[in-house]
């Protein structure tokens, strides 16, 4: 790979962190606008459209994380990859970005949802495969040769379990506000709303947190 290519990868690598917080920020504020009962239906569906929106950029930039650190380490000498598994890689990573967009772009649909569910056995898979890679690292093993890197899988992987976890926590809100815009708002409604984000806030913060905490690995190294 040539200089340039190197500076284009790392380039990428640094755009992923910040369109990644950036983003994640302007989800968490819109959400103020769609979990406010005081607000019109109206004010709060469009919020709804916009947090939406946003929350692509992200998801986008979680799963480009993966094929792009790679191959930024690889190219530094830091991972051992022959160039089949890096090709491997970038396809498993085209798939998946095709997936999420799909889910996005058609949900509600029978093949979005079951991509959406074979999306999170996918996460999970890939939680306990950067465990598996970190922790072969610390104890001097596998094809990651820098404990720097290491952990920066290690907090990779818990901020995608932190992913899972406002999945799962945050199950009940697509269905209550769904209700909410067809029948109008109520109580009990309102309720499932509050509780949904309050539940799954931590787990927002928790991420912003592991992406600052791996910035500053890949810096101080």
């Amino acid at each position: 790979m040539t200089l340039e290519s190197y500076i284009l990868l790392k380039l990428a690598h640094i755009l992923l962190f910040v369109y990644w917080l950036g983003g994640d920020i302007g989800v968490f504020y819109s959400a103020r606008f769609v979990r406010n009962s005081s607000y019109s239906l109206d004010s709060r569906k469009l919020a709804l459209k916009i947090l939406g929106w946003i929350d692509q950029i992200p998801r986008y930039c979680l799963v480009l994380m993966l094929p792009v650190g790679y191959s930024l380490a690889s190219e530094i000498g830091l991972v051992n990859l022959p160039t089949i598994s890096l090709l491997l890689l970038w396809f498993i990573g085209s798939l998946w970005l095709g997936v999420v967009w799909w889910i996005h772009h058609y949900q509600g649909t029978v093949l979005a949802e079951r991509l959406r569910s074979i999306d999170l056995v996918w996460r999970f898979i890939l939680v306990a495969g950067l465990l598996w890679d970190s922790v072969q690292s610390l104890r001097g093993e596998g094809h990651i040769f820098a404990k720097w890197i290491a952990i920066k899988f290690m907090l990779f992987a818990a901020i995608i379990f932190c992913g899972i976890m406002i999945r799962i926590l945050g199950k009940p809100l697509g269905p209550a506000l769904r209700n909410v815009f067809a029948n109008g708002s109520t109580p009990q409604l309102e309720t499932i709303v509050q509780s949904t984000f309050a539940k799954t806030r931590p787990f927002v913060l928790i991420i912003w947190f592991l992406l600052v905490c791996a910035a500053y690995v890949g810096i101080a190294k």
